[in-house]
């Protein structure tokens, strides 16, 4: 399984260990093109550095957590605002995921997760 290895991918996550574990999963699928992040702030200042095809954040972080990138990068240039943006959480809050929905953001990833539904994921987030 093979994925499209010009797809750059940020991946937003401020625990070390999920961190490596994502990048490891989506380069043992094809997906080579990865930066990493350990909070939104840092987040932040690679998007403005760089281009993604898709962010993937965590919710709770410190310094910015996800929504808050989330809120930046919709209100920002078009490029952004058309960016794809998956959330990973642990929590399965309706209030969260309707605040989420309001900022347009493409899809969850809920901890603990499969690496097929990591992937699965990212594919429909990207065609």
């Amino acid at each position: 399984m093979s994925e499209d290895q010009n797809v750059h991918i940020l991946v937003v996550e401020d625990n070390e260990k999920i961190r490596k574990l994502l990048c490891s999963i989506l380069r043992n699928v094809g997906y080579t093109n990865l930066s990493e992040a350990e909070n939104g702030l840092t987040a932040w200042q690679k998007l403005q550095a760089s281009n993604f095809d898709l962010v993937l954040t965590d919710w709770m972080m410190p310094e910015m957590d996800g929504l808050e990138l989330l809120k930046k990068i919709r209100t920002s240039s078009e490029h952004f605002q058309k960016m794809p943006v998956m959330m990973i959480t642990a929590s399965d809050s309706t209030e969260n995921i309707v605040e989420a929905a309001q900022w347009k953001i493409n899809g969850y990833i809920v901890k603990p997760f499969s690496v097929k539904t990591v992937v699965q994921k990212i594919k429909e987030a990207i065609s």
